[in-house]
Protein backbone atom coordinates (compact mmCIF):
# COMPACT_ATOMS: atom_id res chain seq x y z
CA UNK A 1 0.00 0.00 0.00
CA UNK A 2 1.73 3.39 -0.87
CA UNK A 3 1.25 5.72 1.64
CA UNK A 4 0.80 9.79 1.47
CA UNK A 5 4.43 10.74 1.21
CA UNK A 6 4.54 8.25 -2.24
CA UNK A 7 1.23 9.37 -3.77
CA UNK A 8 2.43 12.87 -3.27
CA UNK A 9 5.66 11.80 -5.39
CA UNK A 10 3.92 10.38 -8.04
CA UNK A 11 1.84 13.82 -8.38
CA UNK A 12 5.12 15.95 -8.39
CA UNK A 13 6.74 13.63 -11.35
CA UNK A 14 4.02 13.06 -13.22
CA UNK A 15 4.18 16.20 -15.36
CA UNK A 16 7.34 17.63 -14.68
CA UNK A 17 11.78 16.88 -13.98
CA UNK A 18 12.69 17.36 -10.71
CA UNK A 19 15.65 17.52 -8.57
CA UNK A 20 16.76 15.64 -5.57
CA UNK A 21 16.98 18.58 -3.22
CA UNK A 22 14.07 19.90 -4.75
CA UNK A 23 12.00 16.50 -4.22
CA UNK A 24 13.47 16.27 -0.44
CA UNK A 25 12.28 19.67 -0.07
CA UNK A 26 8.63 19.59 -1.30
CA UNK A 27 8.84 16.39 0.67
CA UNK A 28 9.85 17.65 3.89
CA UNK A 29 12.31 14.35 4.18
CA UNK A 30 16.06 13.72 3.23
CA UNK A 31 17.16 12.43 -0.22
CA UNK A 32 17.75 8.81 1.06
CA UNK A 33 13.88 8.30 2.06
CA UNK A 34 12.77 10.01 -1.67
CA UNK A 35 15.10 7.49 -3.08
CA UNK A 36 13.93 4.51 -1.02
CA UNK A 37 10.67 5.48 -1.91
CA UNK A 38 11.76 5.85 -5.93
CA UNK A 39 12.64 1.95 -5.92
CA UNK A 40 9.94 1.30 -4.09
CA UNK A 41 7.38 2.81 -6.64
CA UNK A 42 9.45 1.44 -9.61
CA UNK A 43 8.97 -2.05 -7.91
CA UNK A 44 5.22 -2.10 -7.27
CA UNK A 45 4.25 0.23 -10.32
CA UNK A 46 6.08 -2.17 -13.12
CA UNK A 47 4.94 -2.26 -16.14
CA UNK A 48 2.55 0.74 -16.22
CA UNK A 49 5.12 3.42 -14.69
CA UNK A 50 8.72 4.27 -14.11
CA UNK A 51 10.55 7.33 -12.48
CA UNK A 52 13.65 7.75 -14.90
CA UNK A 53 16.16 9.75 -14.54
CA UNK A 54 16.64 13.14 -16.96
CA UNK A 55 18.89 15.56 -17.28
CA UNK A 56 17.29 17.92 -14.83
CA UNK A 57 16.59 15.18 -12.28
CA UNK A 58 13.71 12.68 -11.85
CA UNK A 59 10.57 12.49 -13.93
CA UNK A 60 7.30 9.80 -14.29
CA UNK A 61 6.98 7.94 -17.12
CA UNK A 62 3.69 6.39 -17.75
CA UNK A 63 3.72 3.53 -20.55
CA UNK A 64 0.09 2.81 -19.78
CA UNK A 65 -2.17 5.95 -18.45
CA UNK A 66 -5.47 3.65 -17.50
CA UNK A 67 -3.51 0.85 -15.97
CA UNK A 68 -1.44 3.21 -14.38
CA UNK A 69 -4.52 5.35 -12.31
CA UNK A 70 -6.21 1.70 -11.81
CA UNK A 71 -3.63 0.54 -10.16
CA UNK A 72 -2.72 3.78 -8.29
CA UNK A 73 -6.56 4.24 -6.90
CA UNK A 74 -6.14 0.90 -5.55
CA UNK A 75 -3.37 2.39 -3.40
CA UNK A 76 -5.27 5.94 -3.07
CA UNK A 77 -7.21 5.69 0.76
CA UNK A 78 -9.39 8.82 -0.32
CA UNK A 79 -11.52 6.80 -2.82
CA UNK A 80 -11.79 3.90 -0.58
CA UNK A 81 -12.77 6.34 1.70
CA UNK A 82 -15.11 8.01 -0.68
CA UNK A 83 -16.77 4.18 -1.66
CA UNK A 84 -17.76 4.21 2.30
CA UNK A 85 -19.67 7.09 2.65
CA UNK A 86 -21.39 5.86 -0.25
CA UNK A 87 -21.99 3.06 0.70
CA UNK A 88 -23.65 3.36 3.87
CA UNK A 89 -25.93 5.63 5.17
CA UNK A 90 -23.44 6.84 8.06
CA UNK A 91 -19.88 5.87 8.74
CA UNK A 92 -18.71 6.98 12.67
CA UNK A 93 -14.25 7.75 12.14
CA UNK A 94 -13.80 4.87 13.83
CA UNK A 95 -15.30 2.36 11.23
CA UNK A 96 -13.38 3.91 8.77
CA UNK A 97 -10.07 3.71 10.69
CA UNK A 98 -10.65 0.20 11.30
CA UNK A 99 -11.79 -0.73 6.97
CA UNK A 100 -8.85 1.23 6.38
CA UNK A 101 -6.62 0.15 8.56
CA UNK A 102 -5.10 3.60 9.62
CA UNK A 103 -5.20 5.26 12.95
CA UNK A 104 -8.00 7.44 13.79
CA UNK A 105 -5.86 10.70 13.88
CA UNK A 106 -4.88 10.09 10.24
CA UNK A 107 -8.19 9.16 9.11
CA UNK A 108 -9.37 12.62 9.89
CA UNK A 109 -7.44 14.68 8.28
CA UNK A 110 -7.91 12.72 5.44
CA UNK A 111 -11.75 13.15 6.13
CA UNK A 112 -11.13 16.99 6.17
CA UNK A 113 -9.09 16.87 2.75
CA UNK A 114 -11.90 14.92 1.19
CA UNK A 115 -14.49 17.23 2.08
CA UNK A 116 -12.40 20.13 0.45
CA UNK A 117 -11.02 17.85 -2.81
CA UNK A 118 -14.51 17.21 -3.31
CA UNK A 119 -16.44 20.47 -1.77
CA UNK A 120 -17.45 21.70 -5.57
CA UNK A 121 -18.77 18.68 -6.83
CA UNK A 122 -20.50 17.56 -3.77
CA UNK A 123 -21.22 17.45 0.27
CA UNK A 124 -19.82 15.00 2.58
CA UNK A 125 -21.10 16.08 6.07
CA UNK A 126 -21.89 14.33 9.24
CA UNK A 127 -24.64 13.90 12.03
CA UNK A 128 -24.13 13.65 15.69
CA UNK A 129 -24.05 10.50 17.43
CA UNK A 130 -24.27 8.98 13.46
CA UNK A 131 -21.43 9.51 11.79
CA UNK A 132 -20.33 11.23 8.09
CA UNK A 133 -21.99 10.76 4.85
CA UNK A 134 -22.60 12.04 1.49
CA UNK A 135 -25.43 14.73 1.87
CA UNK A 136 -26.76 14.07 -1.93
CA UNK A 137 -29.99 12.86 -3.31
CA UNK A 138 -29.78 8.98 -4.70
CA UNK A 139 -29.75 9.61 -8.15
CA UNK A 140 -26.75 11.95 -7.54
CA UNK A 141 -24.71 9.68 -5.32
CA UNK A 142 -25.38 6.94 -7.87
CA UNK A 143 -23.27 8.80 -10.79
CA UNK A 144 -20.54 9.50 -8.31
CA UNK A 145 -20.32 5.55 -7.56
CA UNK A 146 -20.37 4.94 -10.87
CA UNK A 147 -17.66 7.49 -11.40
CA UNK A 148 -15.94 5.46 -8.66
CA UNK A 149 -16.28 2.29 -10.25
CA UNK A 150 -15.44 3.21 -14.22
CA UNK A 151 -11.68 4.08 -12.26
CA UNK A 152 -11.73 0.89 -10.45
CA UNK A 153 -14.46 -1.62 -10.62
CA UNK A 154 -12.07 -3.32 -7.82
CA UNK A 155 -13.12 -1.10 -5.19
CA UNK A 156 -17.17 -2.24 -5.59
CA UNK A 157 -15.49 -6.06 -5.25
CA UNK A 158 -17.54 -6.25 -8.73
CA UNK A 159 -14.24 -6.44 -11.66
CA UNK A 160 -15.46 -9.41 -12.83
CA UNK A 161 -19.14 -8.69 -12.59
CA UNK A 162 -18.16 -5.10 -14.60
CA UNK A 163 -16.47 -6.41 -17.31
CA UNK A 164 -19.28 -9.30 -17.61
CA UNK A 165 -21.65 -6.07 -18.08
CA UNK A 166 -19.17 -4.08 -19.92
CA UNK A 167 -19.50 -7.58 -23.03
CA UNK A 168 -23.39 -7.51 -22.36
CA UNK A 169 -23.31 -3.58 -23.51
CA UNK A 170 -20.93 -3.64 -26.27
CA UNK A 171 -23.05 -2.52 -29.33
CA UNK A 172 -26.28 -2.04 -27.61
CA UNK A 173 -24.74 1.83 -25.66
CA UNK A 174 -22.78 4.17 -27.34
CA UNK A 175 -20.56 3.55 -24.15
CA UNK A 176 -20.68 0.57 -22.48
CA UNK A 177 -17.67 1.45 -19.90
CA UNK A 178 -19.80 3.92 -18.14
CA UNK A 179 -23.22 2.34 -18.54
CA UNK A 180 -21.81 -1.27 -16.83
CA UNK A 181 -20.40 1.61 -13.75
CA UNK A 182 -23.30 2.79 -13.75
CA UNK A 183 -25.37 -0.38 -13.15
CA UNK A 184 -22.80 -1.80 -10.77
CA UNK A 185 -23.68 1.10 -9.19
CA UNK A 186 -27.17 0.57 -8.91
CA UNK A 187 -26.65 -2.88 -7.32
CA UNK A 188 -23.84 -2.07 -5.20
CA UNK A 189 -26.77 0.08 -3.12
CA UNK A 190 -29.48 -2.15 -3.94
CA UNK A 191 -30.23 -2.56 -0.36
CA UNK A 192 -30.27 1.03 1.05
CA UNK A 193 -33.76 0.63 -0.77
CA UNK A 194 -34.28 2.24 -4.46
CA UNK A 195 -36.15 4.93 -5.31
CA UNK A 196 -40.15 4.26 -6.85
CA UNK A 197 -39.34 4.76 -10.36
CA UNK A 198 -41.44 4.25 -13.76
CA UNK A 199 -38.16 2.56 -15.42
CA UNK A 200 -39.13 -0.85 -17.66
CA UNK A 201 -37.71 -3.11 -15.22
CA UNK A 202 -36.72 -5.71 -18.49
CA UNK A 203 -34.27 -3.20 -19.65
CA UNK A 204 -31.36 -4.62 -17.93
CA UNK A 205 -32.83 -7.57 -16.71
CA UNK A 206 -31.21 -10.33 -18.90
CA UNK A 207 -27.68 -8.10 -18.89
CA UNK A 208 -27.87 -8.30 -14.83
CA UNK A 209 -28.74 -12.00 -15.28
CA UNK A 210 -25.92 -12.54 -17.95
CA UNK A 211 -23.62 -11.39 -15.43
CA UNK A 212 -24.69 -13.60 -12.58
CA UNK A 213 -26.06 -10.38 -10.38
CA UNK A 214 -29.51 -10.66 -9.42
CA UNK A 215 -31.57 -7.50 -8.68
CA UNK A 216 -35.68 -6.97 -6.96
CA UNK A 217 -37.97 -5.59 -9.35
CA UNK A 218 -37.63 -1.84 -7.90
CA UNK A 219 -33.83 -1.39 -8.27
CA UNK A 220 -34.40 -3.18 -12.16
CA UNK A 221 -36.60 0.11 -12.72
CA UNK A 222 -34.23 2.40 -11.37
CA UNK A 223 -31.51 1.67 -13.58
CA UNK A 224 -33.86 1.75 -16.61
CA UNK A 225 -34.95 5.60 -15.00
CA UNK A 226 -31.49 6.69 -14.28
CA UNK A 227 -30.20 5.45 -17.86
CA UNK A 228 -33.29 7.47 -19.66
CA UNK A 229 -33.08 10.40 -17.22
CA UNK A 230 -29.07 10.54 -18.72
CA UNK A 231 -30.42 10.37 -22.31
CA UNK A 232 -32.89 13.13 -22.22
CA UNK A 233 -30.42 14.93 -20.92
CA UNK A 234 -28.13 14.44 -23.66
CA UNK A 235 -30.34 15.11 -26.13
CA UNK A 236 -31.39 18.13 -24.97
CA UNK A 237 -28.29 19.41 -26.20
CA UNK A 238 -28.04 20.99 -29.50
CA UNK A 239 -25.80 23.45 -31.47
CA UNK A 240 -28.63 26.44 -31.43
CA UNK A 241 -28.14 25.94 -27.72
CA UNK A 242 -24.92 25.91 -27.30
CA UNK A 243 -24.33 28.65 -29.99
CA UNK A 244 -26.94 31.29 -28.17
CA UNK A 245 -25.12 30.87 -24.48
CA UNK A 246 -21.15 30.87 -26.28
CA UNK A 247 -22.64 33.81 -28.69
CA UNK A 248 -24.10 35.71 -24.69
CA UNK A 249 -20.22 34.72 -23.26
CA UNK A 250 -18.70 35.93 -26.39
CA UNK A 251 -19.95 39.16 -26.49
CA UNK A 252 -20.00 39.55 -22.75
CA UNK A 253 -16.27 39.14 -22.93
CA UNK A 254 -15.63 41.62 -26.00
CA UNK A 255 -14.01 39.09 -27.73
CA UNK A 256 -14.40 38.84 -31.54
CA UNK A 257 -16.49 36.65 -33.66
CA UNK A 258 -15.91 32.83 -33.27
CA UNK A 259 -16.03 29.93 -35.51
CA UNK A 260 -18.88 27.36 -36.39
CA UNK A 261 -15.88 24.69 -35.46
CA UNK A 262 -16.35 25.43 -32.00
CA UNK A 263 -20.22 25.14 -31.51
CA UNK A 264 -19.96 21.91 -32.85
CA UNK A 265 -16.82 20.84 -30.49
CA UNK A 266 -19.07 21.96 -27.62
CA UNK A 267 -22.29 20.34 -28.49
CA UNK A 268 -20.70 17.01 -28.84
CA UNK A 269 -18.44 17.64 -26.06
CA UNK A 270 -21.47 18.63 -23.48
CA UNK A 271 -23.78 16.02 -24.53
CA UNK A 272 -21.55 13.44 -23.86
CA UNK A 273 -20.59 14.65 -20.58
CA UNK A 274 -24.76 14.96 -19.68
CA UNK A 275 -24.91 11.25 -21.06
CA UNK A 276 -21.52 9.98 -19.32
CA UNK A 277 -21.05 12.36 -15.93
CA UNK A 278 -17.74 13.08 -14.90
CA UNK A 279 -17.46 14.27 -11.50
CA UNK A 280 -14.45 12.60 -10.24
CA UNK A 281 -11.12 13.52 -11.96
CA UNK A 282 -9.49 11.06 -12.94
CA UNK A 283 -6.22 11.82 -10.67
CA UNK A 284 -5.31 14.14 -8.07
CA UNK A 285 -3.09 16.00 -10.49
CA UNK A 286 -3.76 19.41 -11.25
CA UNK A 287 -2.31 18.89 -15.22
CA UNK A 288 -4.42 21.69 -16.32
CA UNK A 289 -3.15 24.47 -14.18
CA UNK A 290 -0.63 25.49 -17.00
CA UNK A 291 -2.88 25.51 -19.53
CA UNK A 292 -5.60 27.81 -17.27
CA UNK A 293 -2.58 29.94 -17.14
CA UNK A 294 -1.41 30.48 -20.71
CA UNK A 295 -5.19 30.71 -21.15
CA UNK A 296 -7.19 32.24 -18.62
CA UNK A 297 -9.76 33.97 -20.62
CA UNK A 298 -11.33 30.35 -22.23
CA UNK A 299 -11.53 28.76 -18.56
CA UNK A 300 -13.38 31.96 -17.38
CA UNK A 301 -16.02 31.08 -20.83
CA UNK A 302 -15.68 27.53 -19.80
CA UNK A 303 -17.23 28.34 -16.08
CA UNK A 304 -19.75 30.73 -17.69
CA UNK A 305 -21.12 27.97 -19.91
CA UNK A 306 -20.90 25.06 -17.24
CA UNK A 307 -23.09 27.66 -15.19
CA UNK A 308 -25.64 28.59 -17.59
CA UNK A 309 -26.03 25.08 -18.50
CA UNK A 310 -26.96 24.42 -15.18
CA UNK A 311 -28.92 26.94 -14.93
CA UNK A 312 -30.69 27.37 -18.07
CA UNK A 313 -30.48 23.57 -19.23
CA UNK A 314 -30.57 21.78 -16.08
CA UNK A 315 -27.75 19.66 -16.73
CA UNK A 316 -25.10 19.28 -13.44
CA UNK A 317 -21.63 19.24 -15.74
CA UNK A 318 -18.12 19.97 -13.90
CA UNK A 319 -15.53 19.49 -16.82
CA UNK A 320 -14.08 22.70 -17.00
CA UNK A 321 -11.00 21.55 -18.06
CA UNK A 322 -11.84 20.25 -21.77
CA UNK A 323 -14.70 23.17 -21.50
CA UNK A 324 -11.79 25.32 -21.75
CA UNK A 325 -9.61 23.48 -24.08
CA UNK A 326 -11.97 23.85 -26.92
CA UNK A 327 -12.42 27.28 -26.00
CA UNK A 328 -8.75 28.10 -26.01
CA UNK A 329 -8.48 26.27 -29.27
CA UNK A 330 -11.09 28.92 -31.15
CA UNK A 331 -8.99 31.47 -29.70
CA UNK A 332 -5.95 30.54 -31.10
CA UNK A 333 -7.79 29.67 -34.45
CA UNK A 334 -8.97 33.68 -34.22
CA UNK A 335 -6.26 35.27 -33.57
CA UNK A 336 -6.04 38.77 -35.44
CA UNK A 337 -2.88 40.29 -34.18
CA UNK A 338 0.14 39.96 -36.39
CA UNK A 339 3.46 40.17 -34.53
CA UNK A 340 6.34 41.95 -36.73
CA UNK A 341 9.72 39.85 -36.63
CA UNK A 342 12.79 41.84 -38.29
CA UNK A 343 14.68 39.38 -40.06
CA UNK A 344 18.14 40.52 -40.94
CA UNK A 345 20.20 38.74 -43.44
CA UNK A 346 22.68 39.73 -46.40
CA UNK A 347 22.06 37.11 -49.25
CA UNK A 348 18.46 37.38 -51.15
CA UNK A 349 18.14 33.79 -51.51
CA UNK A 350 18.02 32.97 -47.80
CA UNK A 351 16.29 35.61 -46.66
CA UNK A 352 13.69 35.00 -48.64
CA UNK A 353 13.24 30.96 -48.32
CA UNK A 354 13.42 31.66 -44.50
CA UNK A 355 10.79 34.49 -44.68
CA UNK A 356 8.21 32.10 -46.43
CA UNK A 357 8.75 29.32 -43.41
CA UNK A 358 8.29 31.74 -40.61
CA UNK A 359 5.15 33.05 -42.14
CA UNK A 360 4.43 29.26 -43.26
CA UNK A 361 4.46 27.76 -39.28
CA UNK A 362 3.70 31.23 -37.21
CA UNK A 363 0.61 31.77 -38.60
CA UNK A 364 -0.18 35.39 -36.67
CA UNK A 365 3.54 36.65 -38.13
CA UNK A 366 4.54 38.88 -40.70
CA UNK A 367 8.32 39.15 -41.68
CA UNK A 368 10.27 41.75 -42.61
CA UNK A 369 13.67 41.75 -44.28
CA UNK A 370 16.83 43.98 -43.70
CA UNK A 371 19.79 43.77 -45.36
CA UNK A 372 22.20 45.71 -43.32
CA UNK A 373 22.35 46.64 -39.42
CA UNK A 374 21.62 50.49 -40.18
CA UNK A 375 18.15 49.72 -41.99
CA UNK A 376 17.08 46.80 -39.50
CA UNK A 377 17.83 50.09 -36.76
CA UNK A 378 15.77 52.29 -38.61
CA UNK A 379 12.70 49.37 -39.16
CA UNK A 380 13.14 49.33 -35.20
CA UNK A 381 12.24 52.99 -34.76
CA UNK A 382 9.23 52.46 -37.34
CA UNK A 383 7.89 49.66 -36.58
CA UNK A 384 8.91 47.89 -32.92
CA UNK A 385 9.30 44.78 -33.53
CA UNK A 386 8.53 41.58 -31.29
CA UNK A 387 11.20 39.74 -32.05
CA UNK A 388 15.01 40.43 -34.29
CA UNK A 389 16.49 37.40 -35.79
CA UNK A 390 20.36 38.04 -36.65
CA UNK A 391 20.42 35.32 -40.06
CA UNK A 392 23.82 37.37 -41.32
CA UNK A 393 27.42 37.42 -40.41
CA UNK A 394 26.51 41.33 -38.23
CA UNK A 395 27.29 41.43 -35.25
CA UNK A 396 24.54 42.69 -32.83
CA UNK A 397 25.63 43.55 -29.26
CA UNK A 398 23.80 45.13 -26.65
CA UNK A 399 20.92 46.07 -29.22
CA UNK A 400 17.77 46.57 -27.69
CA UNK A 401 15.54 44.01 -28.91
CA UNK A 402 14.69 40.66 -27.95
CA UNK A 403 17.14 38.87 -30.28
CA UNK A 404 18.08 35.43 -31.04
CA UNK A 405 20.82 34.22 -34.24
CA UNK A 406 20.06 31.77 -36.38
CA UNK A 407 23.01 30.32 -39.21
CA UNK A 408 21.55 29.69 -42.79
CA UNK A 409 18.21 27.92 -43.61
CA UNK A 410 15.87 28.06 -40.95
CA UNK A 411 15.02 24.33 -39.79
CA UNK A 412 12.53 22.63 -37.26
CA UNK A 413 14.87 23.37 -34.14
CA UNK A 414 15.24 27.07 -35.11
CA UNK A 415 11.42 27.35 -35.55
CA UNK A 416 11.09 25.87 -32.27
CA UNK A 417 13.22 28.44 -30.83
CA UNK A 418 11.58 30.83 -32.36
CA UNK A 419 8.17 30.03 -31.09
CA UNK A 420 9.15 30.07 -27.60
CA UNK A 421 10.95 33.11 -27.66
CA UNK A 422 8.23 35.35 -29.75
CA UNK A 423 5.46 33.91 -26.95
CA UNK A 424 7.26 35.64 -24.28
CA UNK A 425 9.72 38.88 -26.03
CA UNK A 426 6.75 41.39 -25.77
CA UNK A 427 5.50 40.52 -22.44
CA UNK A 428 9.21 41.11 -21.25
CA UNK A 429 9.55 44.04 -22.78
CA UNK A 430 6.79 45.65 -21.19
CA UNK A 431 6.44 43.91 -18.22
CA UNK A 432 7.36 47.13 -15.75
CA UNK A 433 4.76 49.00 -17.40
CA UNK A 434 2.00 45.64 -17.05
CA UNK A 435 2.67 45.39 -13.44
CA UNK A 436 3.92 49.17 -12.29
CA UNK A 437 6.03 49.27 -9.22
CA UNK A 438 3.60 51.76 -7.43
CA UNK A 439 0.45 49.84 -7.80
CA UNK A 440 1.85 47.51 -5.16
CA UNK A 441 1.35 47.53 -1.50
CA UNK A 442 2.04 45.37 1.44
CA UNK A 443 -1.89 44.12 2.80
CA UNK A 444 -2.31 43.44 6.57
CA UNK A 445 -4.90 40.60 6.62
CA UNK A 446 -5.75 39.03 10.27
CA UNK A 447 -5.21 35.45 10.43
CA UNK A 448 -9.42 34.95 11.03
CA UNK A 449 -9.76 36.58 7.04
CA UNK A 450 -10.42 33.68 4.38
CA UNK A 451 -9.25 34.67 1.11
CA UNK A 452 -12.68 36.00 0.28
CA UNK A 453 -11.99 38.20 2.60
CA UNK A 454 -8.94 39.46 1.62
CA UNK A 455 -9.91 39.93 -1.86
CA UNK A 456 -13.02 42.09 -0.68
CA UNK A 457 -10.86 44.43 1.01
CA UNK A 458 -8.11 44.63 -1.60
CA UNK A 459 -10.51 45.65 -4.23
CA UNK A 460 -12.12 47.96 -1.93
CA UNK A 461 -9.20 49.89 -1.21
CA UNK A 462 -7.68 49.93 -4.91
CA UNK A 463 -11.89 51.21 -5.66
CA UNK A 464 -11.20 53.83 -3.01
CA UNK A 465 -7.47 54.97 -4.44
CA UNK A 466 -9.36 55.19 -7.94
CA UNK A 467 -6.95 52.25 -9.28
CA UNK A 468 -9.57 49.77 -9.83
CA UNK A 469 -13.19 50.56 -11.21
CA UNK A 470 -15.88 49.67 -9.45
CA UNK A 471 -17.19 47.19 -11.90
CA UNK A 472 -14.03 45.97 -11.99
CA UNK A 473 -13.76 45.03 -8.89
CA UNK A 474 -17.01 43.30 -8.48
CA UNK A 475 -16.08 40.71 -11.60
CA UNK A 476 -12.94 39.68 -9.75
CA UNK A 477 -14.98 39.01 -6.25
CA UNK A 478 -17.61 37.26 -8.34
CA UNK A 479 -15.18 34.75 -9.90
CA UNK A 480 -13.35 33.99 -6.71
CA UNK A 481 -16.26 33.52 -5.20
CA UNK A 482 -17.19 30.90 -8.09
CA UNK A 483 -14.15 28.71 -7.18
CA UNK A 484 -11.28 27.78 -10.20
CA UNK A 485 -9.20 30.55 -8.67
CA UNK A 486 -5.70 30.86 -10.42
CA UNK A 487 -2.77 29.91 -7.93
CA UNK A 488 0.22 29.59 -9.69
CA UNK A 489 3.50 28.24 -7.70
CA UNK A 490 1.83 29.77 -4.02
CA UNK A 491 0.61 33.27 -5.84
CA UNK A 492 -2.51 33.39 -6.47
CA UNK A 493 -3.84 35.61 -9.88
CA UNK A 494 -7.39 36.98 -9.10
CA UNK A 495 -8.28 38.68 -12.42
CA UNK A 496 -10.90 40.06 -14.43
CA UNK A 497 -11.54 41.08 -18.30
CA UNK A 498 -12.24 44.60 -17.56
CA UNK A 499 -14.88 47.08 -19.74
CA UNK A 500 -12.93 49.78 -18.76
CA UNK A 501 -9.11 49.43 -18.91
CA UNK A 502 -7.50 49.14 -22.73
CA UNK A 503 -4.67 46.82 -21.53
CA UNK A 504 -3.49 44.81 -18.75
CA UNK A 505 -2.71 46.25 -15.15
CA UNK A 506 -1.82 44.08 -12.69
CA UNK A 507 -1.26 44.97 -8.35
CA UNK A 508 1.57 43.00 -7.05
CA UNK A 509 -0.01 42.85 -3.33
CA UNK A 510 2.16 41.06 -0.32
CA UNK A 511 0.15 39.50 2.21
CA UNK A 512 1.28 39.74 5.91
CA UNK A 513 -0.11 35.89 6.85
CA UNK A 514 -0.54 33.30 4.20
CA UNK A 515 -3.97 31.82 3.37
CA UNK A 516 -5.39 29.10 1.49
CA UNK A 517 -6.75 29.06 -1.85
CA UNK A 518 -8.30 26.43 -3.57
CA UNK A 519 -6.17 23.96 -0.92
CA UNK A 520 -3.20 25.68 -1.77
CA UNK A 521 -0.94 28.21 0.74
CA UNK A 522 -0.97 31.79 -1.12
CA UNK A 523 1.75 34.36 0.39
CA UNK A 524 1.02 37.03 -1.90
CA UNK A 525 -1.38 37.85 -4.94
CA UNK A 526 -1.48 39.55 -8.18
CA UNK A 527 -4.35 41.31 -8.93
CA UNK A 528 -4.86 41.78 -12.88
CA UNK A 529 -7.06 43.12 -15.22
CA UNK A 530 -6.99 43.15 -19.03
CA UNK A 531 -8.94 44.01 -21.95
CA UNK A 532 -9.92 40.49 -23.94
CA UNK A 533 -9.21 42.62 -27.07
CA UNK A 534 -5.44 43.08 -26.36
CA UNK A 535 -4.96 39.62 -27.59
CA UNK A 536 -0.59 39.63 -27.54
CA UNK A 537 -1.58 40.86 -23.66
CA UNK A 538 -3.42 37.75 -22.82
CA UNK A 539 -0.01 35.92 -23.01
CA UNK A 540 1.07 37.17 -20.14
CA UNK A 541 -0.52 34.74 -17.92
CA UNK A 542 1.42 31.91 -19.77
CA UNK A 543 4.49 34.03 -19.45
CA UNK A 544 4.26 34.59 -14.97
CA UNK A 545 3.14 30.57 -15.21
CA UNK A 546 6.44 29.88 -16.59
CA UNK A 547 8.52 32.19 -14.79
CA UNK A 548 7.01 31.01 -11.36
CA UNK A 549 6.77 27.71 -11.94
CA UNK A 550 10.14 27.68 -12.40
CA UNK A 551 11.00 29.24 -8.60
CA UNK A 552 11.64 27.05 -5.07
CA UNK A 553 8.17 27.74 -2.69
CA UNK A 554 10.58 29.15 -0.53
CA UNK A 555 11.71 31.79 -2.90
CA UNK A 556 8.19 32.62 -3.56
CA UNK A 557 7.27 32.67 -0.06
CA UNK A 558 10.68 35.21 0.89
CA UNK A 559 9.21 37.91 -1.19
CA UNK A 560 10.14 40.37 0.73
CA UNK A 561 9.40 43.59 -1.95
CA UNK A 562 8.29 44.21 -5.67
CA UNK A 563 11.86 44.42 -7.16
CA UNK A 564 12.21 40.71 -5.68
CA UNK A 565 8.65 39.98 -7.44
CA UNK A 566 10.09 41.51 -10.93
CA UNK A 567 13.64 39.94 -10.47
CA UNK A 568 11.71 36.48 -10.71
CA UNK A 569 9.90 37.35 -13.73
CA UNK A 570 12.87 38.76 -15.36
Amino acid sequence: MLNERQLSLLEKLENQSLTMVALSRGLNVSSRTVLRDIDYLNFTLSGTAHIITTPNGYQLDIFDRRSYFMQLQRHDNDDRMLFLLLTNPFVTRLQLAETLNLPEKIVNDKLTRLKLRYERWFTITSKPNSGHFVDEPRRKKLIILANLVKKDPQIAGAETEFFALQQQLTGKSDNPEFMASLLVAVYTLRNQGAEPENGNADTFRAVYDAAGMYLSEPSLREADALTNLLRERALSINEPAINELVGQLWQAHGLEEYDQQLIVDLTAHIARCAACPVWLQESRQGSMNNLKAAWPVAFDLSIGLINQIRQRLNIEIYDSDLVGLYFACALERNQGEKHTIVLLAAQNAIATINQMAIERELLNCRVVIARTPDRLRALSEEITPVLVINNSHFALNDFPIETITIKNIIGQAGINLLKEKLEYALIKQKLPLFIPEELSFLYANRSDENWLDVIEQICARLVNEKLLHQGDAQRVYQRESEGQNLVVNHIAIPHCWSESSEKFRGYFIRLAQPVMVNNQMVWHLLLACTSSASRQELKIFSYLANALNGCEPQTISGLKSYDEFMALLA
